[in-house]
């Protein structure tokens, strides 16, 4: 009961921290709740097993929420469902293999290179004003590469921040995160 109640505070909260990003109350902003609502649903993943056990439907739909983040006001509703399906599945695999990671880093990755991949200039358009932005820097050739780097850049930054704020509080008499052998 727990989980459930945590996975209901997490997606709507979700829901308010992707529509919020446009910073208007427009088309734009419904579409990230539609897009965001679609790809979390399509993540649990029912159909791997055949029944509906919690567990791999919460970190499903987690996994959802977190894929769909960096391209919610660049895709449109079919392809939120299909990032929806394969990033529930890549996570899940990912889990398998008891990857440390598995939905944040492996889905905030898979969302911010398939965004190069798969967004669209019209959906990028909704909020009126985006669409002078894309003609400057989106919608080439070079975007998808673009994304990698980008992602690999925020895989640096996460990594090095967390270590260092773990040594420091490591540091810190009481609080040390690891336990001594004795």
């Amino acid at each position: 009961m727990c989980q459930l109640l945590a996975l209901v505070i997490i997606w709507n909260s979700w829901l308010a921290f992707d529509a919020g990003t446009t910073l208007s109350l427009n088309f734009k902003s419904v579409m990230a709740i539609c897009v965001t609502n679609l790809c979390a649903s399509a993540s649990m993943t029912y159909f791997e097993t055949g029944k509906w056990l919690f567990d791999p439907t919460f970190m499903g739909a987690i996994a959802g929420l977190i894929l769909i983040t960096p391209s919610v006001g660049f895709i449109n509703l079919t392809t939120s469902f299909f990032f929806g399906v394969g990033g529930g599945l890549i996570c899940r695999q990912a889990l398998r293999f008891k990857f440390t990671f598995t939905t944040h880093c492996v889905g905030g990755m898979v969302g911010t290179i398939a965004t190069g991949l798969f967004a669209r200039k019209e959906v990028a358009g909704y909020d009126g004003a985006t669409a002078t932005w894309w003609r400057l820097f989106g919608g080439n050739i070079w975007e998808p590469g673009i994304q990698v780097l980008e992602a690999l850049m925020g895989f640096t930054w996460s990594f090095l921040g967390s270590y260092i704020l773990f040594a420091l509080v490591n540091c810190v008499p009481g609080l040390e995160a690891l336990a001594e052998n004795e």
